[in-house]
């Protein structure tokens, strides 16, 4: 198998690092990738509409967000990390190099909007003076509301929130396409781990 550029397997080949029990391996994603991406996946659709939904819901609405969003913080932070650390695996059989090139563009795009909240949600939930809510658990803001930086922060959070729901979308038709129209199994790798390659002795 020829790794990707961009593929964090190359480097650790070239380091001579073994890979951790999990990690990606023979052109695919493993199972830390396989689990990161569905409860990542999970956690973004249900912010996404908690979010939006503050608007009519109010208080309820904004408590079960950053609730939600305070419990799956890690978990997203893991999920960049992750991928930064395995890098994108290389195109399936006969994938082409504009669906490959867009899927790759598509999920950076999406890691990146991820960060952005990460950051401007706490930030904004500190700046405003109100704090965060985690279930009845409170955690303070600042003494008094930072006007300047609850502004950059609360623009930075819609900002992250349009990215990952244009992004949402974007993968989502990429999914369907590949099963529908293409009929290349590509969906087939986030579901199991590719099966293990024979060891070839040189």
């Amino acid at each position: 198998m020829t790794d990707w550029p961009d593929s964090g397997r190359a480097v650790r080949a070239r380091r001579g690092k073994p890979r951790l029990p999990g990690a990606d391996r023979d052109g695919g994603y493993g199972w830390i990738s396989i689990a990161l991406h569905w409860l990542a996946g999970v956690a973004i659709i249900v912010l996404l509409f908690a979010g939006d939904s503050i608007g009519t819901a109010g208080e309820p609405a904004r408590r079960i967000h950053t609730t939600i969003a305070s419990c799956a913080w890690l978990i997203l932070a893991a999920r960049i990390a992750w991928r930064m650390l395995e890098g994108h695996p290389p195109p399936a059989s006969g994938q082409g190099r504009f669906s490959y090139g867009a899927g790759v563009a598509v999920h950076y795009a999406l890691l990146a909007g991820i960060a952005l909240m990460l950051v401007s949600g706490p930030v904004a939930g500190w700046s405003s003076g109100g704090g965060i809510e985690v279930f009845d658990l409170h955690i303070p803001g600042a003494s008094q509301r930072i006007p300047d930086v609850y502004a950059i922060a609360r623009e930075a959070h819609i900002i992250g929130a349009v990215v990952l729901a244009a992004g949402t979308t974007a993968h989502i038709g990429g999914v369907l396409k590949h099963m529908f129209f293409d009929r290349d199994n590509l969906f087939d790798r986030i579901m199991v781990p590719p099966k293990r390659r024979p060891q070839t002795s040189t």
